[in-house]
Formats: C-alpha cells, sequence, structure tokens
C-alpha cells in the first residue's frame, strides 16, 4: 500500500466532488468536438514548462509565512488513542467483510442497512426514497454520522432489523440541495433489513484485507494498529502547526500554478462525461465567477500547506531525497501502468495539469518534514 498522498488527494477530490447527471445533446457532442479541435491546436503550440522546485529555491518563505512554534508539540495521549481506534474501525468498514445482525437493537454508532420513502403532506417527494427498485443493495447508513436530515437516524435507535417503521423528520432551514424543501417536516417509511456488524481486528483479518500494507511493518494486527497510531500522530503533529501558522502572501505565479491544478481535473472529469464547464456550470446554477472564487479558495488552502512545509524546510534545512523520488517515481509508473516518466507526464499534465516532478517533490518534502515534526512530539496525559 502507497503512503497516503496529501497533495494529489486534494486535486483528486476536487474533481470528485462534482456530481454529474443527463445526457449530452447533439448541440453539446458539436461544442465538445470543437472544444476537442481547439484542445488539439492548443496542444500543438510549444509550452515552456518551469518546475515548482525552480521557483521555490529563490523565494524567503519567512515573506510569505509565519510558521507555528514547532520546538515541542504537546499531543493528547488520549486524542491519540482515540483517533487510531477510529480509523482502525473506519478501515475495516471499508473492507465489506461484515455479518448481516438481524437480532440486536440499533444503538448509536451502528451501521444499518435500510430501505425508506419520503413523504410530505402524503406525498412521495422527489431523492426522498430509497427502494428494492432503485436500490436493489439498500443503503448502509451510519446512525449519528448525521447524514441523514434531523430526526432520522435518531428516530431508528432502539429499534430492530425485520421490521418497517415510520419516522418524523424535518428538514434544515436554508436547506441548500432544495430550498423548497427549507424547515418542512417528513415522514419516512423505513424498513431496517439489518445491522452491519463488523469483525475484530486480527492477524488473520490484517492478512486478508491488509497484507502489505507497509514494508517497515509485519503483517499483524498489534504492527497495523502501531502502523495507524504513527500516521495519526504525524497528522496531529502537523495540524498542531499548520492551525497556528500564519499566511501572510500568496506568491501569484506559485498560486496560478496550484488553480490550474484545480481546474484540470475538473475539465478533464466533465469532458470524460460528454459535457464541459460552460454547460455544467449553467445546471449547477453557478457562475463562472462563482467557479473561480471557489477554485481560488481550494488553491489557497493548498499553496498555504506548501509555504509552510516549504519554510518550515528551508528554516531546517530539509531537502529532497534522489533515493525517495526513485522509490516514488516507481511507485507511480506502477500505478498509471506507464513505461517512464515521459509517459506519465503526460497523464499527469491531462488529469492535473502539472508535471510528475512537481508531485513527486511536494509528497518527498511533505512526508520528510511530516517526519522531522513528528520528532519533535510529547505526549500528555
Amino acid at each position: 500500500m502507497r503512503k497516503y498522498n496529501k497533495f494529489l488527494a486534494l486535486v483528486l477530490c476536487a474533481s470528485m466532488a462534482l456530481p454529474f447527471t443527463g445526457c449530452s445533446s447533439s448541440k453539446d457532442n458539436k461544442e465538445k468536438e470543437s472544444t476537442s479541435s481547439e484542445s488539439k491546436k492548443d496542444d500543438n503550440k510549444e509550452k515552456e514548462y518551469v518546475k515548482e522546485a525552480d521557483i521555490y529555491k529563490d523565494l524567503d518563505f519567512s515573506q510569505y509565512v509565519t510558521t507555528g512554534d514547532y520546538a515541542s508539540i504537546q499531543l493528547s495521549k488520549k486524542d491519540i488513542d482515540n483517533k487510531t481506534d477510529e480509523m482502525v474501525q473506519t478501515n475495516i468498514e471499508r473492507t465489506d467483510s461484515y455479518k448481516k445482525d438481524k437480532k440486536s437493537k440499533i444503538k448509536e454508532g451502528d451501521t444499518v442497512n435500510i430501505f425508506y420513502v419520503g413523504k410530505m403532506d402524503g406525498k412521495e417527494f422527489e431523492g426522498g426514497s430509497c427502494t428494492k427498485e432503485n436500490t436493489p443493495d439498500g443503503h448502509n447508513l451510519k446512525i449519528g454520522s448525521g447524514d441523514f436530515i434531523e430526526g432520522f437516524e435518531d428516530g431508528l435507535i432502539g429499534k430492530k432489523p425485520g421490521k418497517t417503521y415510520d419516522v418524523k423528520s424535518k428538514f434544515p432551514e436554508g436547506y441548500k440541495l432544495n430550498p423548497d424543501y427549507s424547515g418542512k417536516e417528513a415522514i419516512f417509511t423505513v424498513t431496517v433489513n439489518y445491522i452491519l456488524d463488523w469483525p475484530e481486528l486480527s492477524d488473520n483479518f490484517v492478512e486478508s484485507n491488509f497484507k502489505d500494507f507497509d514494508k517497515d511493518y509485519k503483517n499483524t494486527a498489534k504492527d497495523y494498529t502501531q502502523y495507524i497510531r504513527d500516521n495519526v500522530v504525524k497528522d496531529m503533529a502537523w495540524e498542531s502547526v499548520y492551525t497556528k501558522s500564519d499566511i501572510k502572501e500568496y506568491p501569484e505565479d506559485l498560486l496560478e500554478r496550484v488553480k490550474t491544478q484545480y481546474r484540470t481535473p475538473i475539465i478533464y472529469y466533465l469532458k470524460q462525461n460528454g459535457t464541459n464547464l460552460k454547460d455544467y456550470l449553467e445546471m449547477q446554477s453557478m457562475t463562472e465567477e462563482d467557479f473561480e472564487k471557489n477554485v481560488e479558495t481550494s488553491a489557497k488552502s493548498d499553496l498555504g500547506k506548501r509555504l509552510v512545509f516549504n519554510s518550515i524546510a528551508q528554516k531546517e534545512g530539509i531537502g529532497l531525497d534522489k533515493d525517495a523520488y526513485k522509490e516514488v517515481l516507481e511507485s507511480y509508473l506502477k500505478e498509471y501502468a506507464v513505461e517512464d516518466q515521459e509517459e506519465l507526464d503526460k497523464l499527469f499534465d491531462e488529469y492535473f495539469g502539472t508535471k510528475s516532478e512537481d508531485i513527486i517533490n511536494n509528497e518527498i518534502l511533505y512526508e520528510s518534514v511530516n517526519n522531522f515534526l513528528t520528532g519533535k512530539v510529547k505526549e500528555t496525559a
């Protein structure tokens, strides 16, 4: 299992956050062909590529960011252990290795499989139902997650599988998904199919589901838990320093690069689904100005993190490790099933609007700074 790439994940999330529905018309297809033609013309233009590393090397990061104190990072042992337990349980639940409990009563924290039909004023409303006809496998809902509107999840506590219940709920004021529903009461007829009963973490479970999760740990429950804990400490240490840091200014050229890295996967995702950004924004009743504001907000959040960890790296003399670079590059070549970095760059340029070298350098430096900060952690009672 490759280590979690924070910044690539941010870019991926930007594209996955866009839901897509609907089919393209012949008009859309013509526009798509036109856009594709224009894109090919642009591709024929010679591009001058500047490495982010070359931009960073001349920056004095103290001009752009004041880093939070990291001489000694105090973290609560209880908080670390609680987050470790939560993460282990979350990862177990991602495997779908559960039994169907049809006897127990539902309690807070349980995940239940349900069908439901929602009604307002006695009539079914759009988007308020999950039935065997439209979703044969049912819907899995974690009680207490807050995924459903007020009253829905609480109304299932104490209920048993195999029965159907009427649950009173209420849409919040200012309900963004459908303003017409704001503040209105609804009754959901809910059929509870079963409670998902997850296994405990064991050596056999790790061997079957998380085998070779990291080369520095054994395939045991103890080592897997330690691996998760080590990463929790690392994340908490970074978060502690980052939240106490102050971004004074964003270098304009770097901000534009990061904005491109957010726009590109969104445009690519839409293109793969037969539409373009203009039509998508119209479907979502969003202006181009609103879209650009969202892109800039996300880009500043991402670049802010880069400025902080680069600032720490600059102060502490933390550089890029060539062996680590080769290792990460090899993992990307394998992950994307390409022969060499040139092929990888073509993919990354299309998917993310940047070259693989920039993403790899950011990943390595982020990891190196995180390891440095972890060494400053002191666990408190």
